[in-house]
C-alpha cells in the first residue's frame, strides 16, 4: 500500500490511519485464512502464554 500526497487536515489523517490499520488486519486475516497450520500454532502459543501468567 502506497499513499502519496499531502495530507490537509487532522481528520484526513485519521481516516488515512484507519484505512491502512484496516489494510493491515485484512492482510493478516487473509494470510491466516490460508494458512490454517500456522493459525493453529499461534493458538498453542497464546495458550501456553495464559498458562504462564
Amino acid at each position: 500500500m502506497l499513499i502519496v500526497g499531502q495530507v490537509s487536515s487532522k481528520e484526513e489523517a485519521n481516516e488515512i490511519t484507519f484505512i491502512a490499520k484496516l489494510f493491515i488486519v485484512g492482510q493478516r486475516a487473509r494470510f491466516l485464512a490460508s494458512n490454517p497450520q500456522a493459525a493453529c500454532a499461534e493458538d498453542e502459543e497464546d495458550l501456553e502464554d495464559e498458562e504462564d501468567e
